[in-house]
């Protein structure tokens, strides 16, 4: 079969927003449209004596570290139609999927660590049979517990970061029914709060991130619409917890589907990958407060990446994200280097 070429990826990570079309259905080698999803509880990639299991290849995953366990966390994801719904943990040598039960398959959930309670936390998501989801639930240990129903309106492909100092999750953004939100919301462990109604023009598909050394969320690009062909943004915003206020700084190009994390042993927000569509891009940028740099080195060339920071191995961890095809590769980045460390 030859091999299938996303030419224009956008819509298509949407499909559960009913805004794929059957022309780029047929680009992606399904004349007849996208087929009706089937809800995965369980389906990794099957075990290679050499490399074991592992979770498989998919669109847009939600992933964050447990520091406490030491685990990178893995949910959801789509492919081909599937919508997937299992979890898996990479220990720093192996996957592992695990059989407890938690949130129903989805495509575009958003997953952050709440240092404070000890707890990784999901909110959204969305498939083509419900369209985006408005659930929150949380991880203690192995356990997946239904936290909140009410909160932000239904949405996928939102950011969330959290917020250590203040001890909340931040939320900005996202889609529903072909609508771009843009709203902030935070979770205090308890529930969710509505916190500005106003701030950055309204966006999808952008990366979030919280800079310690200067407590302040980072929020960088994004879609302005769910629509073929919209030019992606390139501006970069700060929340101090009361406002938003734009930065006015010269940074990386126009793009949507990027990643951020915070390198806390470097003290910069890391932004990977993005792009406009069809061309994936393999840029490492640094921010700083004041610029906005690029790393000589290049690395995995992903659209939405998950991108989470590791405190035991003072290391970024990526996962996945998709080019030509989605990846189930894992990645690190240790200073100004990148090292595949899966498979």
């Amino acid at each position: 079969m030859p091999r299938r070429r996303h030419k224009n990826l956008l819509p298509c990570v949407l499909a559960a927003l009913g805004v794929c079309l059957a022309s780029q259905a047929a680009r992606l080698g399904n004349p007849s449209g996208f087929i009706e999803p089937v809800a995965i509880a369980h389906s990794g990639v099957p075990a290679d004596p050499a490399i074991g299991a592992a979770p498989p290849p998919a669109f847009s995953v939600g992933a964050a570290f447990d520091a406490d366990r030491q685990r990178l966390i893995v949910f959801g994801g789509f492919f081909r139609g599937q919508y997937f719904g299992d979890t898996w943990e990479w220990d720093g040598d192996a996957w592992t999927e695990r059989p407890e039960p938690g949130p129903s398959a989805r495509n575009s959930p958003r997953m952050v660590y709440d240092e404070a309670r000890g707890r990784v936390l999901l909110f959204g998501g969305d498939t083509r049979q419900t369209g985006a989801l408005g659930d929150t639930w949380e991880r203690e240990g192995v356990i997946w517990r239904h936290a909140a129903s009410s909160g932000p309106s239904p949405r996928t492909v939102h950011a969330m970061t959290y917020d250590p100092h203040r001890g909340r999750v931040v939320l900005f953004g996202g889609a529903t029914a072909g609508r771009v939100l843009g709203d902030t919301w935070e979770w205090d462990g308890r529930r969710w709060s509505l916190v500005a109604s106003e701030g950055p023009p309204a966006r999808a598909l952008h990366g979030l991130a919280y800079d310690a050394s200067r407590r302040r969320v980072v929020l960088f690009g994004g879609t302005p619409a769910i629509a073929p062909d919209v030019q992606p943004l390139r501006d970069t915003w700060e929340w101090d917890g009361r406002a938003w206020t734009q930065r006015h700084v010269a940074g990386p190009s126009p793009r949507d589907h990027t990643s951020m994390a915070y390198d806390a042993a470097r003290e910069v927000i890391v932004l990977h990958g993005g792009g406009t569509t069809p061309d994936a891009r393999a840029e490492t940028w640094t921010f700083d407060g004041s610029a906005w740099r690029r790393l000589a080195a290049s690395g995995p060339r992903r659209m939405n990446p998950a991108l989470v920071f590791d405190p035991s191995a003072r290391a970024l961890l990526l996962f996945g994200g998709f080019n030509a095809g989605p990846s189930n590769e894992l990645w690190r980045l240790a200073g100004p280097r990148w090292a595949r460390l899966w498979p």
